[in-house]
């Protein structure tokens, strides 16, 4: 008798926990959210490298919330990479929803006043700029990638 009620408890408990568990651990693969880059703004400049602050976008395309755990990633303008950053800010990410995320980065300067002149000297004042990386997802074993690509007209020369 005293075996059967442990087994019924051991039972309920696991069940309870099984339970829980699928509640927290979505049933399919999360979608990659959409990043998007809504503004850099310089926060530390010298000669040799700058400091700077990438303001993210993400927006979840998935039925559920997505627990952002951190975000890696590297920035590239006209090809070349200029910064990498990463955010450890742990972000809920509504269902259907968005949020914002900004991560500091250090940049070379080298490398940007180098596309700045190839831009000039070109007859295109096209800006191609993309953010690749990945998430972490505190529910989901495995990072989730993701890319941002745009071009920004300058204007007439």
């Amino acid at each position: 008798m005293k075996h059967r009620k442990l087994r019924w408890l051991a039972a309920t408990v696991f069940l309870i926990l099984l339970q829980t568990a699928c509640g927290i651990i979505p049933g399919t693969k999360p979608e990659a959210p959409t990043i998007t880059v809504e503004g850099v703004r310089p926060l530390n400049l010298s000669l040799t490298r700058q400091k700077l602050a990438f303001r993210l976008r993400v927006q979840n395309p998935n039925g559920f919330d997505l627990p952002l755990q951190s975000l890696d990633f590297s920035a590239h303008f006209a090809g070349e990479k200029i910064a990498e950053g990463s955010s450890k800010d742990e972000v809920i990410i509504p269902a259907n929803g968005e949020a914002f995320v900004e991560v500091d980065v250090i940049a070379g300067i080298n490398t940007m006043l180098e596309q700045f002149r190839n831009m000039l000297d070109s007859d295109e004042m096209k800006l191609d700029y993309g953010v690749v990386g990945t998430v972490k997802l505190a529910n989901w074993p495995k990072r989730i990638p993701f890319k941002a690509e745009g071009q920004h007209e300058v204007g007439p020369r």
